[in-house]
């Protein structure tokens, strides 16, 4: 009996690890999808519609994946953060590969929400910076994780790769597309 109920608290744990390690990706995996979408539709009909989606869902989602932090906590328990670092631990800072993982993705899902803008790179950029110091300060607000405002350099080089990815796919673009039709 009593490893019937070892087993069920293991299970219940493990479940409750896993659903808090998969429900912050959903988020961005709803947003890639829609955005995906929409580049797909770019060249049609639906391409307005199919924009005007994509940037609906990014605008909603991103904010409200904020909560995320709250939720877990359980509430609003405010820590110290540490705003001051050295060049040692900036450099140690960038071995924080999840957070350049999801800057990398949230830059160029950035980027894709605004075709035809001028500045669209410079724009996506300063969404990194706004929502890496979002991140920082609910952090620090729920006690969830590190508030260090140090993880705003690999949010930053994260935007980088992104900003690389970006470049390169429109560089292979303009070489596939004739000389003589806009793209």
């Amino acid at each position: 009996m009593t490893e019937s109920l070892t087993d069920a608290s293991e299970c219940n744990a493990s479940g409750y690890t896993f659903l808090m390690r998969i429900l912050p990706l959903i988020p961005v995996l709803l947003v890639a999808i829609v955005t995906c979408i929409a580049l797909a539709l770019r060249r049609t009909r639906w391409s307005e519609t199919a924009l005007r989606a994509s940037r609906w869902t990014y605008s909603i989602v991103f904010p409200l994946s904020l909560l995320y932090f709250p939720m877990k906590a359980g509430g609003v328990r405010p820590v110290q953060c540490e705003w001051t670092f050295n060049a040692s631990l900036a450099f140690y800072s960038l071995g924080n590969i999840s957070h350049m993982i999801g800057f990398t993705i949230f830059f160029m899902l950035s980027v894709a929400q605004l075709p035809k803008v001028k500045h669209a790179m410079a724009w996506s950029f300063a969404a990194c910076f706004a929502l890496g110091l979002l991140v920082e300060i609910a952090e620090g607000a729920t006690g969830i994780h590190n508030c260090r405002m140090r993880d705003l350099i690999p949010d930053m080089a994260g935007a980088c790769i992104g900003a690389i990815a970006v470049l390169i796919v429109r560089r292979l673009a303009a070489m596939r597309t004739p000389a003589g039709t806009a793209a």
